[in-house]
């Protein structure tokens, strides 16, 4: 019966929390609590969306505008220097894609010799 107990009280912990998590992610993130107290509750996750906030979004919008060629390598050291955020080329490309200012693919709107001849 304590298995029961713990599987109700894991579930309503969740519910609670308004997570999802399976049980042993959840035994995991315990035992994790147990060692390194609440520092084990901190986001670790690197390159997430959320990593990047607001302001920042807003000054990629306008730097991606201003400068539509600059390539993701580019925006990253950017954002290294300017705001010191350590994120991937391609969460960058992922970012500029969900914000509507990815890169022009090169060739992009131009007919090819093919197509003007026929």
């Amino acid at each position: 019966m304590l298995h029961r107990e713990s599987a109700d009280d894991r579930q309503e912990a969740a519910r609670q929390a308004g997570v999802q998590t399976s049980r042993t992610a959840t035994y995991r993130l315990l035992q994790r609590v147990r060692t390194e107290g609440a520092a084990a509750l901190e986001d670790q996750r690197h390159g997430h969306p959320t990593k990047v906030r607001e302001p920042v979004r807003q000054w990629l919008v306008q730097f991606c505008r201003a400068a539509p060629e600059v390539t993701g390598r580019t925006v990253q050291a950017v954002l290294l220097e300017h705001f010191h955020l350590e994120v991937s080329i391609s969460q960058v490309n992922r970012l500029r894609a969900a914000l509507g200012v990815s890169r022009p693919t090169p060739g992009a709107g131009k007919k090819s010799a093919r197509g003007a001849a026929g």
